[in-house]
């Protein structure tokens, strides 16, 4: 099983934090905005790009925030292995938004939402949002821990 980085974007502005929002078979969730890091493309280059590509937005990762390890164990082999790097950025609000050109496949959208509300909301992985917080305002990179699932 391949390991898979994720670099997603938490992005502050104010007293709101912008989130995807997507629905799946379960209903509407919430996440952060970013995704895989390709070969060669430092982690900071894939949380602007894809920053950009879900949101139009651009970004400037100020620290990492957190990092995160899911491990999905599925059947005969199949399953994922994926590293979350959750970067603390800056929105350029002084650069014109484009329009999103790569949606995540369950993103229906955008949202600023208050940092209070996105505590209670249905946000993945739920581990971000019981420590959005710290993430916000610690100032050092948090380990959030590791998740096993299936199996």
């Amino acid at each position: 099983m391949a390991i898979r980085n994720s670099a997603k974007a938490l992005i502050v502005h104010g007293d709101k934090i912008l989130l995807n929002r997507c629905v799946s078979r379960l209903g509407i969730y919430y996440a952060l905005p970013g995704g895989g890091q390709h070969d060669g493309e430092l982690l900071t280059e894939a949380v602007r790009r894809e920053v950009m590509e879900e949101t139009g937005l651009t970004v400037e990762p100020m620290r990492m925030s957190a990092i995160f390890e899911r491990v999905n164990e599925g059947r005969e082999g199949t399953g994922s292995h994926k590293m979350y790097f959750v970067f603390l950025c800056r929105y350029l609000e002084d650069v014109p938004q484009k329009e999103a050109v790569e949606r995540d496949a369950y993103q229906t959208g955008m949202e600023w939402m208050t940092i209070e509300k996105a505590k209670k909301a249905d946000l993945f992985p739920r581990v971000i949002r019981e420590n959005l917080s710290s993430l916000i305002g610690y100032g050092e990179t948090i380990y959030l821990g590791s998740e096993r699932r299936g199996g």
